[in-house]
């Protein structure tokens, strides 16, 4: 079967999982060709996690020494490298100081105005969600991916409210089917926690970011990137929230973790 946008791989991953299983090796090329997918369009953290996904599948399947896990490796660290760039592509705006594709709202889009392409862009994904709760079921973690992407693209267009009950159902799905403790719920707390430092809203979103650094301390440890990247959000709600001193201490950590990665 040849696909070769990303509705039409994620039709196809949908299918394969239930008629392979989800932990098949043909599962994992396909779940790289989506992650090059997401990779070539920007949506790093996308990319990532699903790469992410590609590597324990291989790595359980096919053990560590094979050539399709040394690629996969390669291929996750290309993405790494990219988020740790300055980006020079993206245009400031209220919601951009993060590497998550979430909070990259373009310029052409700073007014808000939905083009004809957001709204069939928003239909798609109308419809790739009803699929998916069909074929997959309402609690299934593809559901929630779903529900991510979505919210994103309402992000781009600075409709924050229809934003809120997306990434809130996202969160619960996540919680339900991988646990509390999953990286990708962290992920979810994150999003929704930024969502809520935009909005002003910080007595519902310093909770969320402290959920998060948790999570990611336990999964990767403090001295890890992934931890960093939510420690310099959190940092930016104490500056808002007048503790500028504990912001700093969390500002420098961040800055040695980064050199150390360089």
């Amino acid at each position: 079967m040849k696909c070769e946008t990303i509705p039409e791989l994620e039709r196809f991953l949908n299918i394969q999982e239930q008629a392979l299983g989800c932990n098949s090796p043909e599962v994992a090329n396909t779940i790289t060709r989506l992650a090059e997918l997401y990779f070539s369009k920007g949506l790093l953290e996308d990319a990532e996690a699903l790469y992410r996904r590609a590597l324990n599948i291989r790595e359980q399947a096919l053990g560590p020494h094979r050539v399709e896990i040394e690629d996969t490796k390669k291929n996750l660290e290309k993405v790494l490298t990219r988020k740790r760039a300055p980006s020079q592509s993206r245009t400031p705006q209220s919601m951009t100081d993060s590497s998550t594709s979430l909070d990259a709202v373009p310029a052409s889009m700073a007014l808000g105005w939905p083009s004809a392409f957001d709204q069939d862009k928003e239909k798609e994904f109308e419809v790739e969600l009803a699929s998916l709760r069909h074929m997959m079921g309402r609690e299934h973690p593809q559901v929630a991916d779903c529900l991510t992407r979505m919210a994103d693209q309402y992000c781009r267009n600075k409709r924050y409210r229809e934003m809120e009950p997306l990434l809130q159902e996202a969160l619960k799905i996540r919680e339900r089917a991988l646990g509390l403790e999953h990286p990708l719920v962290s992920s979810s707390l994150k999003n929704l926690a930024r969502l809520y430092y935009f909005q002003t809203r910080y007595e519902l979103s310093e909770p969320l970011f402290k959920r998060a650094l948790t999570i990611r301390q336990k999964t990767y440890g403090k001295e890890h990137e992934r931890y960093a990247d939510i420690e310099e959000q959190y940092a930016k709600l104490l500056r808002k929230t007048g503790r500028v001193l504990l912001a700093q201490e969390l500002d420098n950590h961040v800055q040695r973790v980064r050199g150390k990665a360089r």
